[in-house]
């Protein structure tokens, strides 16, 4: 593929004095200024796509990153050489004059039309803002290009279950080698090359578990496999840990609709990119990622447990450097440390329903709310703290050492006796819950303090995901 003469035919091809939007249809007309693009530049990327998808190794596929960037800076060049015209009053909108009475009510079904301003100028107006749109289109791809090339040598590889792992369709993830984006249907995927190590792909996957607080997988070949574990990872929910601390939890045939939000990452430089720096503890985030793929309070305490005993090793001994270490003695100062830490949000919507026995949806007095669930589980850390210190076996005991005594003797190693491993749900069950959500907070504290890259990368305004969550309502009724 000879790019430079195919750019250079593409260029003197486009007349960007002028844009021709006439259809026999006027219905047409709209659509074509709504998905308005220069299509020519699209189909140079699908050409150069496709040549690298014969490629046979990394090199070849290095070797076409230039003409990526040759084919979107002469793009830009274009986009902007029409912007130009038209804010000097050189660009001419063809769209067929017959009726602008009907062209002003189909154009209102597509964008915003204001009647005091001519056809010619909401034409222009709609067009500006499209052009712009381009343009940062267009920088995005340039920035990948210079900052991430690696995007253009990846391919698509392997789809991500159970459901969504970005709150925005369009974000582009990156972590070393390694991308998730969006694929075909409502899916996501990995993208990665031939040089890509199998240890950066899953460490990518951990790290949105933990961002996200729930479980994902990549597919597999098994397509049976992959049913029943997205059947199980959808059924899950990090909020029952809440959800076990009502009173008469297993008694109330009350379900409630709260679940949780994905969070608004970050981007980089106001692009559709979420890029994570290299951490040097892939580890914890595994360990932690482990835990929330347990379902029962017993198996997660092991995992939450871990992710401690990880701490210990990576953190709390190379600070503290005790001479004779006990656990209980880390357990406390994590407790303490817990209650003071800024935490990246977790985000949960509490509808203000509940569905009743029979099924019906009941409304409470107080009004639908974000809730940030680190919060919550700091508010519930408190008030166990006060039920342990009037608990007749507990109060004479820290709160490290009933965490330690329940996170490390009885989910780890059973205590040495059956009544640890054989609980039932509404005492000691429990009372496990109770301890891991101290061990939820301390795990969520580590992850942060031995990766500070990662501090302040979601968006804590309630008001964006309001705002999200409002769109989604719209399009659902322009669905229906």
């Amino acid at each position: 593929m000879d790019i430079t003469r195919e750019i250079k035919e593409l260029e003197e091809s486009i007349d960007t004095l002028s844009i021709d939007l006439t259809e026999s249809n006027l219905l047409h007309t709209p659509i074509r200024l709504v998905y308005f693009e220069l299509k020519g530049y699209s189909e140079l990327v699908i050409k150069l796509n496709r040549e690298k998808s014969s490629c046979t190794s990394y090199e070849e596929k290095e070797n076409l990153i230039d003409s990526y960037k040759r084919v979107y800076l002469s793009e830009r060049k274009i986009y902007q050489r029409i912007l130009s015209n038209l804010n000097n009053g050189n660009l001419m909108i063809h769209y067929g004059k017959s009726n602008d009475d009907y062209l002003y009510d189909v154009l209102e079904r597509f964008i915003n039309i204001n009647r005091e301003k001519t056809l010619d100028e909401n034409l222009m107006n709609y067009l500006k803002v499209k052009l712009k749109g381009k343009i940062s289109e267009a920088n995005q791809q340039l920035y990948i290009l210079k900052n991430y090339p690696v995007e253009y040598i990846n391919s698509l590889s392997t789809f991500i279950g159970p459901g969504s792992v970005l709150k925005y369709k369009s974000d582009l993830i990156i972590y070393k080698d390694v991308t998730i984006a969006a694929s075909t249907s409502n899916s996501f995927s990995v993208y990665y090359n031939e040089n890509t190590d199998e240890g950066t792909k899953n460490a990518l996957l951990n790290i949105m578990a933990y961002f996200n607080g729930q479980p994902s997988f990549y597919f597999t070949e098994n397509y049976d496999f992959n049913r029943k574990l997205c059947d199980l990872y959808e059924q899950f929910d990090l909020l029952d840990t809440l959800r076990l601390r009502k009173k008469n939890f297993f008694d109330s045939k009350q379900k409630e609709p709260f679940f949780l939000e994905l969070p608004i990452l970050k981007q980089k430089n106001n692009y559709n990119i979420v890029a994570f720096e290299a951490s040097q503890n892939e580890m914890i985030f595994e360990l932690y990622h482990a835990s929330l793929k347990q379902f029962e309070s017993l198996p997660r305490c092991v995992f939450l447990y871990r992710v401690f005993e990880y701490g210990v090793t990576h953190h709390y001994k190379p600070i503290m450097r005790p001479v004779d270490y006990k656990p209980e003695d880390a357990l406390i100062y994590y407790v303490n440390e817990i209650m003071s830490h800024k935490f990246n949000p977790l985000y949960y919507l509490d509808s203000g329903t509940y569905i009743n026995e029979e099924g019906t949806k009941v409304s409470r007095k107080r009004k639908a709310k974000y809730v940030n669930f680190i919060t919550k589980l700091k508010e519930e850390a408190k008030e166990i703290q006060k039920q342990w210190k009037n608990n007749p076996y507990l109060r004479n005991k820290s709160v490290g050492k009933t965490i330690y005594v329940t996170g490390r003797n009885a989910a780890a190693h059973g205590g040495s006796g059956r009544g640890n491993a054989r609980y039932d749900y509404s005492m000691n069950y429990k009372h496990i819950n109770d301890v891991n959500i101290f061990l939820e907070l301390i795990a969520r504290f580590l992850i942060e303090k031995l990766n500070p890259q990662l501090s302040n990368m979601v968006e804590r305004r309630k008001k964006f995901y309001i705002k999200y969550n409002n769109y989604e309502k719209i399009f659902e009724q322009e669905k229906d």
